[in-house]
């Protein structure tokens, strides 16, 4: 079985392929991330790689097969490796109910700063490709029992959830603050320095416990 890894960039250095179908990735992962994928072309590929495209399509059928093959990593290997390893160190000791979502705020926002450029894509592509969206939602439906055994249960046993509070309104707070925040770094104030965001994190972390405690 192929090894999972924890970002993207590491996955590209050590995955068994020739140099010039690393180039072409690296190229289109950025490129994608910054245009958008409709707004690349495969000629933009080629000159920000270094290859010709002769060779990009020696290596991939199409763009959407390019698309694919960097889209696929994600999904399949990183979100599960966070997935379970999230899911440790949220069982690996006892916390309050703010040391819990301090944790889990800061967290998940290094996981998104971390794969910024395949999270922009994905995150685009899952409006409007249902290939990708439905290659999400289904390894996402595969570890939504990690979640809820492991940090939902931690939530739980702080005693300190609101009794109304169910895991899909938890979710999707949590996920809107943090994916509405990262995406405003990335494109409207990609200037916010470290300060700053550990400042906007500290107001994350305030929002969700008045929107989840007693």
């Amino acid at each position: 079985m192929e090894q999972a890894f924890q970002d993207l960039d590491n996955w590209l250095k050590t995955a068994q392929m020739p140099n010039g179908k690393k180039k072409v990735l690296k190229a289109a992962l950025e490129l994608f991330s910054k245009q958008g994928y409709d707004g690349t072309s495969t000629a933009q590929i080629a000159e920000t790689s270094g290859m010709s495209q002769a060779t990009i399509f020696k290596y991939f059928k199409s763009k959407d097969d390019l698309l694919l093959f960097i889209i696929e990593p994600i999904i399949e290997h990183i979100l599960p490796v966070y997935g379970k390893t999230f899911a440790k160190q949220i069982q690996s000791n006892e916390h309050d109910l703010k040391e819990l979502i301090h944790f889990i705020v800061h967290n998940r926002y290094q996981f998104l700063v971390q794969n910024k450029d395949a999270v922009m894509i994905l995150t685009t592509q899952i409006l409007v490709n249902d290939q990708i969206k439905g290659m999400f939602l289904k390894k996402i439906t595969s570890i939504k029992a990690i979640f809820l055994n492991n940090v939902w249960q931690a939530l739980n046993d702080t005693k300190e959830l609101r009794s109304d509070l169910d895991v899909t309104q938890f979710l999707r707070l949590m996920i809107g603050q943090l994916l509405f925040y990262f995406l405003q770094n990335q494109r409207i104030t990609p200037e916010r320095t470290a300060q700053q965001i550990e400042s906007d994190l500290d107001q994350i972390e305030t929002t969700v416990l008045r929107a989840i405690n007693k």
